[in-house]
């Protein structure tokens, strides 16, 4: 069985590179269960129990990474003249 996975459209992207605001925070969306899931980290309280929660300063960081990443990204479109 063939699995599609959805991806953020190429439209969606040109405007986050852009700057929109509302695109970019589709984007941080769209990775969010992603970004979660990897900023999963074990917690003990004085009993010695182990919760896993998720490290919000880490994925503060992440997505301040991320963001920069998108602002900073440039498609060089070559033209060929004839």
């Amino acid at each position: 069985m063939l699995h599609t996975f959805k991806k953020p459209s190429y439209y969606l992207l040109s405007q986050a590179m852009d700057g929109d605001e509302k695109a970019i925070e589709k984007v941080l969306a769209f990775y969010d269960p992603y970004i979660s899931k990897c900023c999963l980290r074990p917690l003990y309280d004085e009993y010695g129990n182990v919760y896993i929660v998720v490290d919000m300063e880490l994925k503060g960081l992440i997505r301040e990474a991320l963001i920069k990443m998108i602002l900073g990204f440039d498609i060089a479109l070559e033209i060929e003249e004839e």
